[in-house]
């Protein structure tokens, strides 16, 4: 068995007081990734996949938290319920392929509850700060033309970007070196 590399968690504080952890997602994180796919809205669903999305199956957690640390990637934040540790937002990279080195795929999705109060942007700022360290200089997202709260927290970046637009969605590529 191969042994994952270490990247270190990081405690957080949101701006509400909210205590949460960010770190790398683990092959045990199956289970807690399909509760926390349970816990989001239809909307917020729809808005990450850009379709209907009710069920995480077994298969699709099982390939979502098994990543290789270099092509694959994703950050979980999480927050503990007793000794439950309970997975509130991912961000995770897919590089695209020896068409376009130095690029990747990139998602983010926070439960409801916790949006608006930063976990996306300490999400993104960790998967973007790793994705930089392991040669990415560009992250490629597809985001639905009306999704303002993800367009806007792109923007609020301050990194460069580009847009097209086809079909309702936008390909937004943002350059992250």
């Amino acid at each position: 068995m191969a042994t994952l590399p270490v990247i270190p968690s990081a405690n957080i504080t949101l701006r509400d007081g909210a205590r949460l952890t960010i770190r790398p997602i683990q092959p045990d994180d199956s289970l807690r990734l399909q509760a926390f796919h349970t816990r989001l809205s239809p909307e917020s669903i729809y808005l990450r996949y850009l379709s209907p999305h009710p069920v995480l199956s077994a298969a699709e957690a099982e390939r979502f938290t098994h990543v290789d640390y270099q092509n694959r990637l994703a950050f979980v934040a999480t927050r503990l319920e007793g000794q439950e540790e309970i997975i509130v937002g991912v961000a995770r990279y897919d590089r695209l392929g020896p068409s376009r080195p130095g690029a990747a795929e990139f998602a983010i999705v926070v439960e409801d509850d916790y949006q608006g109060r930063g976990v996306g942007t300490c999400l993104a700022e960790c998967l973007t700060a790793y994705a930089r360290a392991h040669g990415l200089d560009l992250f490629v997202a597809e985001v639905e033309a009306e999704n303002e709260r993800m367009l806007n927290f792109i923007r609020h970046t301050g990194l460069p970007l580009t847009k097209k637009l086809e079909n309702g969605i936008l390909e937004i590529q943002v350059k992250i070196t």
